[in-house]
């Protein structure tokens, strides 16, 4: 085995050092002589470059909502992974839905992806997106000051109190008027449902100024966690949660257990029922395979990583609010799962990958007859460069046997010179080196020619000028 190997650094020293520099000098003189077949190769390489698009075109940019909600924390979590991924990925904060609308359909903006709760907006809304699926659960949470309330329908108790609802446009603010609406029609805008941000509402409600809040968030919300941990605020119970989600399947029910808030305080002092809905996570219908493959894999890391105070059936993401189509790659995810080929690879080159497999297998398919040839190329390359010497070779012998003067007999020899040493600097395959080898000799040989027929020219001409004298 040690011979063997250093049999073959021997071989690539010599190469290197003697064959390297030959064989590229030929490949150029090749490329030379097949300029036009060479520049359309080039094109078609570079255009099959562009439509697989390696890489994404522009920044990806992910929009959320108020800071300080469980979009940020996902958006924060998600900007993390992408950089352990090696790519890039800005979050902008937006208030309002009608925002991330507005943005999403401008021309001009660079948004990739937004948060879209189910129910908040409508797939008539976003229809330059696809989804990547449910990435979170977003329940409803209606706080309140003051005495316990057990009522049914907590939307009818609280049509005519001072209730804040969540900025305009916001998931909360949409969402209350269409539970509102329900089974209240005509009450979903009231002056008594006061539009303002969570933070202030909170605010309000801890200070006594407002009655109630209603909030669509996380449980890990800081906004949700301050309220809950409260003594003086209570949270309401929706008894009548499954016939909620009877008619409006975009939500499902999910329960606070008896003491899970405080154990030793026992909160709630009852199990509570509320709605949630899931937040769907929307992409441009471009956007780059790499990027669709980070966010659904952020977004099972984050939930992998993170403790479900809510129980959820396998693992997030899942695709279940299927008024928004799934993205082709979204499809894939769900179908076959993660490719091993990103254990292995860089994110960027494995979706790359995975993405053209399908037009590298046709590919190779369709080669296969033309695989001995792509082998042969190498070898077509010192072959033609030794048959154009032959051919230069016949052309300087006929030159030769035309030749009446010394002074072109030397102009030919010189030219055999030149021949002589372009090949002896030529690259030459192994299985052509008795040409090689053959054409040197046929060189040597017509040199030898050449300089008996200048000796014989000079000769002739010298005993022509003795004649004459």
């Amino acid at each position: 085995m040690d011979g063997q190997a250093s049999d073959i650094l021997r071989f690539i020293r010599r190469y290197i050092k003697y064959d390297f520099r030959r064989e590229v000098l030929t490949w150029l003189k090749v490329a030379a002589f097949y300029g036009p077949a060479v520049v359309i190769v080039a094109v078609l390489a570079l255009m099959i470059l562009v439509y697989i698009e390696p890489f994404p075109r522009h920044p990806t940019v992910l929009a959320i909502g108020q800071r300080g909600t469980l979009s940020t924390e996902l958006g924060e979590a998600y900007e993390a992974y992408f950089r352990r991924q090696g790519l890039s990925l800005q979050v902008r904060s937006r208030i309002g839905l009608d925002n991330v609308e507005r943005d999403i359909w401008d021309p001009k903006s660079d948004i990739t992806a937004s948060f879209v709760v189910s129910g908040a907006g409508s797939p008539s809304d976003y229809k330059d997106l696809v989804s990547l699926g449910n990435v979170a659960i977003a329940p409803a949470w209606l706080f309140y000051r003051g005495d316990t309330v057990k009522v049914d329908d907590p939307f009818q108790y609280y049509k005519d109190k001072q209730i804040a609802v969540g900025a305009p446009g916001t998931v909360s603010q949409k969402l209350f008027s269409t539970l509102m609406e329900l089974n209240n029609p005509g009450t979903g805008d009231r002056a008594n449902f006061l539009k303002l941000p969570h933070a202030e509402a909170v605010e309000q409600l801890m200070a006594g100024k407002i009655d109630a809040v209603f909030i669509v968030d996380g449980f890990g919300s800081p906004l949700v966690q301050q309220l809950l941990r409260d003594p003086d605020i209570k949270l309401m119970n929706f008894p009548l949660a499954d016939g909620y989600v009877r008619r409006l399947p975009f939500l499902q029910k999910v329960t606070v257990p008896r003491g899970a808030i405080d154990i030793a305080s026992i909160r709630p002092e009852s199990e509570v029922a509320l709605l949630a809905s899931g937040v769907n996570l929307l992409v441009q219908k471009d956007t780059h395979p790499a990027v669709q493959w980070a966010f659904l894999m952020a977004a099972r890391d984050f939930s992998l990583k993170s403790s479900h105070f809510f129980p959820i059936a396998g693992s997030l993401p899942q695709y279940k609010d299927n008024r928004f189509p799934l993205s082709p790659i979204a499809t894939r995810f769900y179908t076959s799962g993660v490719p091993e080929i990103f254990s292995y690879l860089p994110l960027w080159l494995a979706a790359l990958l995975e993405n053209v497999w399908i037009i590298l297998l046709a590919l190779l398919l369709l080669g296969l007859p033309l695989i001995k040839k792509i082998i042969g190329y190498r070898g077509f390359a010192s072959q033609k460069l030794l048959w154009l010497h032959f051919w230069e070779l016949r052309y300087l012998e006929d030159e030769l046997a035309a030749a009446g003067t010394v002074a072109e007999a030397r102009t030919v020899l010189e030219r055999l010179n030149q021949l002589d040493d372009t090949t002896a600097r030529s690259w030459v395959q192994d299985d052509q080196m008795r040409h090689y080898f053959n054409l040197r000799r046929c060189i040597a040989s017509a040199k030898q020619d050449t300089e008996k027929k200048m000796s014989s020219l000079g000769e002739s001409k010298r005993a022509s000028g003795a004649g004459n004298s």
